[in-house]
């Protein structure tokens, strides 16, 4: 039993870890600005000065986001019902980082005088409130679930497989573990995304 929960805290990061990691990772963000910044004046680039530009004009986007990202990742470590909250602050923060990549896109059309990407970034405002509620509902489905990102416990198994041995208990485990390797890999892929 202690060894589980040892596991358990450990696939769980403490609130003040993931603060300071996001306080870290934001502040290496703004030092790589700055030398992109200041690389403008060695480079005649129109490319990289779009790219300067729209990072710089963005700046408070991209911390606002930073920032509800944060508070729904410290809210999402607690254990239920204290996580209840994540899912909001997820939620709200993909449409701000849906925002910025519509601005990307923008700018990939303009940089490559391609206007599928303009128009894709205008003719589509009705991807907010489905990406709010995908996010929103697919965060409260993991909570409700009772996954809440950790790996159901699995039943031992005996070798005799008659039917009366298997119980409802048995069938909600493996819709657990099934909603838990899904949740779970899209989880890394997003992560991997990030990086």
């Amino acid at each position: 039993m202690t060894e589980e929960n040892s596991e358990k805290r450990e696939k769980r990061q403490s609130p003040i870890r993931i603060v300071i990691h996001d306080i870290v990772s934001f502040i290496v963000f703004l030092i790589i600005l700055g030398f992109l910044n200041i690389s403008l004046d060695f480079f005649d680039s129109n490319i990289l000065s779009e790219v300067v530009r729209l990072l710089n004009n963005n700046i408070w986007l991209i911390f606002i986001f930073s920032v509800i990202f944060t508070i729904g990742e410290v809210f999402g470590s607690f254990r239920f019902p204290g996580n209840l909250p994540a899912p909001i602050f997820n939620a709200i923060g993909s449409i701000f980082l849906l925002n910025f990549l519509f601005k990307i896109f923008r700018l990939v059309g303009n940089l490559s005088e391609i206007t599928t990407f303009d128009n894709l970034a205008k003719s589509f405002p009705f991807l907010y409130p489905i990406i709010f509620l995908l996010v929103l509902l697919g965060g409260y489905i993991s909570i409700l679930s009772g996954t809440s990102w950790e790996s159901p416990k699995k039943k031992k198994t005996t070798t005799s497989t008659s039917k009366e041995e298997i119980s409802w208990d048995d069938v909600g485990n493996e819709f657990k573990e099934m909603l838990y390797e899904a949740f779970h890999s899209a989880r890394e892929s997003i992560k991997q995304n990030k990086k």
